[in-house]
């Protein structure tokens, strides 16, 4: 007689961010020469397209300062809205956002270890290492932001 409602609340496995991102972090320890070649390429590009090289790195850096502060607060308020098809898709996302700001973050800190002009005129071979090193530093704000991500995810139950 009387019908059994279905369980509506739901138990989600809980999302851990901080695991796929440790295991980035692996591989981020053998590709910064890749994202430094693709970096470099850009550059090229800009460079063919009339934008002379100092302005080009100017332009590349400008475009990943910005880009590493809004894509975290993008996955964030992705996080933040997560349903269960979304849920069914994060670690795709997590990967391609690791992906990204670690490009983002290994192409912004570059400013601080050599200048445009240096990397502009420089033809010793060495142009490249500071995107190496710019990369390997990254890999512990990627751990953070994941680590953040999952702390309020917790706060917020999702």
């Amino acid at each position: 007689m009387f019908l059994k409602m279905p369980n509506t609340n739901l138990n989600h496995k809980k999302v851990d961010l901080l695991k796929p991102t440790l295991i980035f972090t692996v591989v981020g320890l053998f590709i910064p020469g890749f994202t430094a070649v693709g970096l470099f390429g850009l550059q090229m590009l800009l460079s063919s397209l009339g934008l002379e090289c100092v302005n080009a790195w100017i332009l590349l850096w400008t475009i990943t300062i910005v880009g590493g502060i809004v894509l975290p607060i993008l996955f964030y308020k992705y996080l933040k809205t997560l349903t269960e098809i979304k849920r069914a898709h994060l670690k795709t996302r997590l990967t391609f956002f690791n992906l990204f700001e670690y490009i983002f973050i290994q192409a912004s800190l570059v400013p601080f270890f050599a200048d445009a002009q240096t990397l502009c005129s420089v033809s010793d071979g060495q142009n490249g290492l500071e995107f190496v090193f710019t990369a390997w530093i990254a890999l512990p704000f990627l751990i953070g932001l994941s680590y953040f991500f999952n702390q309020n995810m917790e706060l917020e139950n999702i």
